[in-house]
């Protein structure tokens, strides 16, 4: 009975303190007391899942060997840390919900993609196309050196995992955004995620 009843209440305090957080990450976390409750739930229900078919709704693949790329947003955030803390054998928190959401100023991607060589990848980067708009990240992580993959010692013999995060505030979460990792020598895989029907 615990559970059930401290998590409504956390919900309830987060969200009356959503009137004192920064203007910019009260913009941008645009989560119903609703929506924090099914982020919360999805999270703990599915503690036992393993993180691909979690993250599902979340991932553009474009098949095995060529890449993939999963966008964390707001609720996508919220129900992994409600996943990782049931996981964890913890209870959720109003100030842990908090946590969360206040990391609204920014949307990260984390991208696998596919080479050849070990060093593949350490010059990767990426771009966020969305309407008339090209906007560059705020950071962006990109190993050195990548890991065999489940192809070794075939083609493509290595994967590496990057991760990129954009401003929030220069995007429209309302319409079709598509990521675009630059491969130097001037190829390009694009990730086409249609924001407007994620949670």
């Amino acid at each position: 009975m615990l559970k059930k009843i401290s998590l409504p209440l956390c919900v309830l305090a987060f969200v009356s303190g959503l009137f004192v957080l920064k203007p910019a990450y009260a913009a941008f976390a645009k989560l119903t007391p609703e929506q924090i409750q099914e982020a919360v739930d999805y999270g703990q229900k599915n503690k036992t899942m393993d993180m691909a078919a979690f993250s599902k709704p979340w991932i553009v693949s474009l098949g095995k060997g060529i890449g993939s790329a999963a966008v964390f947003t707001p609720f996508h955030n919220l129900a992994y840390r409600a996943r990782k803390m049931a996981v964890e054998r913890r209870e959720v928190t109003g100030a842990d919900i908090q946590q969360v959401l206040e990391g609204g100023d920014v949307l990260s991607f984390s991208v696998t993609v596919y080479g050849e060589e070990y060093d593949f990848a350490m010059h990767h980067t990426a771009q966020l196309n969305q309407k008339d708009a090209i906007i560059q990240p705020d950071f962006e992580y990109v190993p050195e050196i990548a890991e065999a993959s489940e192809f070794w010692p075939n083609y493509p013999a290595h994967v590496a995992r990057l991760v990129f995060k954009f401003p929030a505030k220069d995007i429209d979460f309302d319409f079709l955004a598509t990521l675009v990792v630059i491969i130097p020598g001037g190829e390009e895989i694009s990730f086409p995620f249609d924001l407007s029907k994620m949670k």
